[in-house]
């Protein structure tokens, strides 16, 4: 039964080589670098615009509206 300190090192160890890995499958044709390339795009695009949604709506919490209120009719 692997323990939590084993599989920590496990992933860390993945991570470290997952470089390795990409380089050698974008090398193999070029079509394979405009995959990867393009499979990046998608996944950093929408997670820098989600992170970009979440700091927006985490510093509205901290700051004061600067429009007036409506006025009564």
């Amino acid at each position: 039964m692997a323990d939590l300190a084993s599989s920590a090192m496990e992933l860390v160890n993945s991570i470290i080589e997952m470089p390795g890995h990409f380089q050698e499958v974008a090398t193999h044709d070029p079509i394979s670098a405009v995959l990867i390339a393009f499979g990046a795009l998608f996944v950093l695009a929408p997670s820098a615009a989600l992170g970009y949604l979440s700091l927006g709506a985490f510093l509205s919490l901290f700051t004061v509206d600067s429009s007036p209120p409506p006025e009564a009719q």
